[in-house]
């Protein structure tokens, strides 16, 4: 290194003969929890948006009092698929959509970035199914308890596989990386001969 362009110390970028070198010797602290912050605020946000949505967009399913208890037929079977199919639905657009943009717009450093991202999702997971059943119809066994044979009620909103709370990260994390590796790819790119 030339000593008229040494870097002076305490400096965050170093520069050689007038260069830069784009190598970071520190990290901005507030910046980098401001960053997680907003990034686990808005997957919190999300996925309260997302619970409240999925009750909302299925077809309930419908169970029936019988002298056996409360019972299911395979139609209404068919449809318990129709919550998990939802729920991925609205996990993976909501969760590929804040993938992109916050990855894209919170860039103190870009591993603790991508790393709140997957917490994010994976809290978004659980949270948006926590909150659909909740706002959903209440537990038919409590509400047909002491129904005549031949009621019926709306079952629960729940997901009957835990491969669903996968979509939530999955797609956060595809779309977090995209934009990664794009701008990385432009920086690339720039890179002077």
């Amino acid at each position: 290194m030339n000593q008229d362009h040494e870097a002076p110390v305490g400096s965050t970028v170093a520069e050689v003969d007038g260069v830069d070198s784009g190598i970071r010797s520190s990290v901005d602290g507030r910046r980098v929890v401001k960053d997680v912050l907003v990034v686990l605020v808005a997957f919190l946000v999300a996925a309260v948006v997302a619970g409240a949505l999925w009750p909302q967009l299925i077809d309930p399913v419908i169970v029936e009092r019988a002298e056996q208890g409360v019972l299911t037929d395979e139609v209404a079977l068919g449809d318990r698929f129709d919550n998990v199919g939802w729920y991925a639905l609205l996990a993976g657009a909501f969760g590929l959509l804040l993938g992109v943009v916050l990855a894209a717009s919170r860039r103190a450093h870009e591993v603790v970035t991508l790393l709140a991202v997957l917490l994010g999702a994976c809290l978004a997971a659980w949270l948006s199914a926590q909150v659909g059943t909740w706002l959903g119809p209440d537990d038919p066994n409590q509400v047909l308890q002491d129904a005549k044979v031949g009621a019926t009620a709306e079952d629960r909103v729940l997901l009957d596989t835990d491969v669903a709370y996968l979509v939530w990260p999955i797609s956060a994390m595809v779309g977090s990386v995209v934009v990664l590796w794009s701008q990385a790819g432009r920086r690339q790119g720039n890179a002077p001969s």
